[in-house]
């Protein structure tokens, strides 16, 4: 709940303390790709499953997971996706079973904000706090990973402590997110 509002409606605007400035780094990630009703669950699922059934947690103990609508049109903001990709990374070498794909993520920066109210209208909000930031602009759209099937370059919703939300049975409402806007430094002048 923000300080003043009883309702717990989101700011106006962030301000700089509500975005944490983060660098992912390269990483090798298993993708599933679902679409219709429900996607984000569906492809969860079969990131679930995979990391389950390979059980990748005891080979990479510090996996990380991600999401993001992938519709070639994007649905507006706070509407259900239309089409949904989830990865995990893993192992260089790591074997990914057909329907999952391997995608080597470049990395890059990001402006970060976590999502409490499960108000996905904060997309719009930490847009707008790097629109108008005299340190970073949008790199959206920059291509950061490579994909035939999807677009690339979009902002991430990374699952928190990811580890641990699957060794409490990944269930939805146990889950955390953050929203991960790329961005990229501007050019400083002197």
């Amino acid at each position: 709940m923000n300080e003043g509002d009883p309702v717990g409606r989101p700011p106006a605007l962030y301000e700089d303390k509500d975005v944490r400035i983060v660098y992912l780094p390269p990483m090798t990630v298993a993708a599933a790709c679902a679409s219709g009703d429900g996607c984000e669950v569906k492809a969860g699922n079969m990131i679930t499953r995979y990391v389950v059934e390979s059980r990748l947690l005891s080979i990479k103990p510090d996996a990380r997971s991600f999401g993001f609508d992938c519709s070639r049109d994007a649905a507006p903001i706070g509407t259900p996706s239309r089409m949904y990709e989830m990865w995990v990374s893993i192992p260089d070498a790591m074997e990914i079973p057909s329907p999952l794909v391997r995608r080597e993520f470049h990395g890059g920066l990001y402006a970060a904000h976590a999502l409490t109210n499960w108000d996905f209208r904060d997309w719009r909000l930490l847009g707008e706090w790097v629109r108008k930031s005299d340190t970073y602009a949008s790199d959206w759209g920059a291509p950061r990973w490579a994909s035939e099937e999807t677009p690339v370059g979009q902002g991430l919703e990374e699952t928190a402590n990811y580890p641990e939300f699957i060794a409490n049975g990944g269930r939805m409402e146990d889950m955390q997110l953050d929203l991960l806007f790329p961005i990229t430094e501007k050019a400083q002048t002197v």
